[in-house]
């Protein structure tokens, strides 16, 4: 478990670091070679991404030469890139070098990819996430906290040539795949437990925005339209999580084309309430292209419309995939979340690189 002045050391360097907006307009040339991580089409880096690849670069830069060696894979090494679990470290080891193993100067450093990377909410999700991770430390050191949460870069980090940032541990799985201008986050994991605790007094709900989205898009919806998104009155578990790239669900419930304006701009305040852990830069298009497909996406909820936040639901389109997965172990399954985000065109981005 980490110490107070370790966890406020932590808090204190990501509220230190600062956010950029986007760079000049992209060109786009073909590139041949076919060398794994050699984009489909090179771009000119924008400024997001150039910040990005900076950050990634003078956090390596910080490191021994151990730890570099620990933390370097190359962008082929397939297993690598798939080396990520909602469960604990020990039951499923990762690769890569843990947060507890860094210093204070590399803590910094590697908050600060975090910080070019993620959104200032994602970037508190990610805070959130490991202080609770600390909570479960206190009865199991050895097995969570958030000196269990490990970086590691498949590809090294370049402007012309693709490679991911990973970053998680148990319930966070960041896997940012960076190709030229553009960012992806999928696949990642994200959710909690518990969601909810008390920091300096005041009262945390990690995923506290999804939930009350998914009930205002509940209660937008006509009795007939309910009858089409409800697909069960029990909850089901995680379907598409760790394990299952590359799969694909079939739709199920209410699509958008059945959803009036306002209904459908509820439905896409849900999606990004789960999308917007990554920046504004490239969360843009991203989101720009769920709405040009909103028709084609459907929303499916599994389970009782209450309490809040105790019922699985899916939203499923041409891209995109997110799955709200409360457990109940524990007692409470509004305090324990397993959650997922696809998009199915573009995993590790291999709709903008050869992965092989």
């Amino acid at each position: 478990m980490m110490k107070r002045r370790q966890s406020f050391s932590f808090i204190t360097a990501f509220a230190m670091l600062s956010a950029c907006g986007r760079g000049g307009p992209p060109v786009s040339t073909p590139v041949g070679d076919g060398a794994p991580g050699s984009l489909i089409h090179s771009e000119a880096p924008d400024d997001q991404s150039r910040r990005i690849v900076t950050a990634a670069q003078e956090f390596l830069s910080s490191l021994d030469a151990s730890q570099r060696k620990a933390v370097l894979f190359p962008f082929s090494d397939g297993a690598q890139r798939v080396k990520w679990s909602n469960f604990p470290t020990g039951f499923v080891p990762r690769a890569g070098t843990p947060w507890g193993k860094l210093t204070a100067q590399q803590r910094g450093r590697l908050t600060a990819l975090l910080r070019a990377v993620l959104s200032p909410q994602g970037m508190e999700m990610v805070i959130e996430q490991m202080q609770a991770d600390d909570i479960l430390a206190r009865k199991e050191p050895t097995m969570f906290g958030a000196d269990r949460y490990f970086v590691s870069m498949v590809g090294m980090p370049s402007l012309d040539r693709a490679w991911t940032f990973q970053f998680g541990g148990h319930h966070l799985a960041i896997n940012a795949t960076v190709a030229g201008p553009q960012v992806t986050l999928s696949p990642s994991l994200t959710g909690g437990e518990p969601l909810k605790f008390i920091r300096n007094g005041k009262r945390i709900y990690i995923v506290e925005n999804e939930v009350l989205q998914a009930q205002a898009l509940m209660r937008a919806l006509t009795p007939g339209q309910t009858k089409l998104a409800v697909r069960s009155t029990q909850k089901i578990d995680l379907v598409l999580g760790p394990g299952h790239d590359g799969q694909v669900l079939q739709p199920e419930g209410l699509p958008g084309s059945a959803m009036t304006p306002r209904q459908k701009q509820q439905f896409l305040r849900l999606i990004e309430a789960r999308l917007d852990f990554l920046n504004a830069d490239d969360l843009a298009p991203q989101v720009a292209a769920i709405r040009a497909t909103l028709d084609q996406t459907y929303f499916g909820w599994w389970g009782a419309t209450s309490p809040l936040g105790a019922a699985y639901y899916r939203i499923t389109g041409p891209r995109v995939l997110i799955e709200f997965s409360p457990q109940d172990m524990d007692g409470d399954a509004t305090n324990h979340a397993h959650n997922m985000f696809r998009d199915p065109t573009n995993e590790y981005g291999s709709a903008w690189t050869k992965l092989r």
